[in-house]
Order: structure tokens, then C-alpha cells, then sequence
């Protein structure tokens, strides 16, 4: 840089570039990592033979810069959390608002478990048919899987890396000689 009002206005033009580079490198990074986030819990559910994934989303704010992965599907959020005495002795890690007060044994029902409307796709060899016709099968309950939690501990130790790598793709490039 030189002491000139061209050099000056060159190495403010070149500071602003940097400034806009820098923070799209960061929001693609939030972005990254919110699209990484879901596809872990993806990832967690299946491995637990959770197949039904479609209520699952994820959705990034460009306006805030906030990025979520979510759902509001209740058999979702039972695998997440566990219910039942099965729920009870292998609980949620780490049950967030509005989790914090779950109940794992909500009817009362204890060991002796009890009987839900199913389908013939449902693997639990428990099943009946009530008098009513609707196919039944029982339960004491279930551990908690955590998908969502043990997807968002896996992500925090990679922020850094998506960080880095959007910055590179951002401001990496800015300095290359030509």
C-alpha cells in the first residue's frame, strides 16, 4: 500500500470485500452445518431402525442466520426421549426446555406394560386384536435413542471445520496472486 488517496480507497474497497466475504463465509458455514446436522440425525435414526425420517426437517434463516433441525412428530420425539419404565431406566442424556419434566411412566402402567393400535408392519411380536378390530400390540415402553441429542454433540466438535472450510472458499481466495 502506498500513501496515496488511490492506494487508501484500493485498501478500503479490499477491507470491505473482506468484510462481506467474511461474514457469507460464516453464514454458508451455519448453513453447512445445519444441512451436516440433519443429515446425522438421519443418520442416528436409521441406525436405530427408525426408517420413517419425513417428519424430520431442517430449514435455514438467511435473514437471522439461524439454521434448526426439528420435528414435530410425536413417535419421533418418544424415540428421542424413551417412555415407559424402559424410558425410565435409560433416559435422555440431557432433556432440554420444554423436556426437562418429562414422564417416562405417563399412564402409570409400571412393568405391566400396555397395548397400542398398530400395524402389521410393527416388528413387535406382541400383538392381538381387540374386539373392536384394531390390531394391538404391547409395550413396556422405550429407551431413549437420542438421534437428535447425540447428532448435536457429534456437530459441536465440527463447527470449527465448517467454519474453516467456507472461509477458505470465501476469503482464501481473495489473496491469491495473480
Amino acid at each position: 500500500m502506498e500513501l496515496s488517496v488511490k492506494s487508501m480507497n484500493q485498501a478500503s474497497k479490499l477491507l470491505k470485500d473482506f468484510e462481506d466475504n467474511y461474514i457469507k463465509g460464516i453464514s454458508n458455514s451455519i448453513k453447512a452445518a445445519t444441512e451436516g446436522l440433519y443429515n446425522k440425525v438421519l443418520a442416528y435414526c436409521y441406525s436405530n431402525n427408525i426408517n420413517n425420517t419425513d417428519p424430520i426437517h431442517w430449514d435455514y434463516d438467511e435473514n437471522t442466520n439461524v439454521g434448526r433441525v426439528w420435528t414435530n412428530d410425536w413417535t419421533l420425539i418418544f424415540n428421542e426421549m424413551g417412555t415407559g419404565v424402559v424410558g425410565a431406566s435409560s433416559p435422555h442424556p440431557s432433556p432440554a426446555d420444554p423436556f426437562k419434566n418429562w414422564v417416562y411412566d405417563e399412564g402409570g402402567h409400571g412393568e405391566s406394560g400396555w397395548w397400542y393400535p398398530t400395524t402389521e408392519s410393527d416388528a413387535n411380536p406382541h400383538k392381538w386384536v381387540d374386539p373392536d378390530g384394531q390390531l394391538r400390540a404391547w409395550t413396556k415402553g422405550l429407551p431413549s435413542r437420542h438421534m437428535f441429542y447425540s447428532a448435536f454433540q457429534d456437530i459441536k466438535d465440527e463447527l470449527g471445520d465448517y467454519v474453516n472450510v467456507e472461509l477458505q472458499k470465501t476469503v482464501g481466495n481473495m489473496y491469491s496472486k495473480e
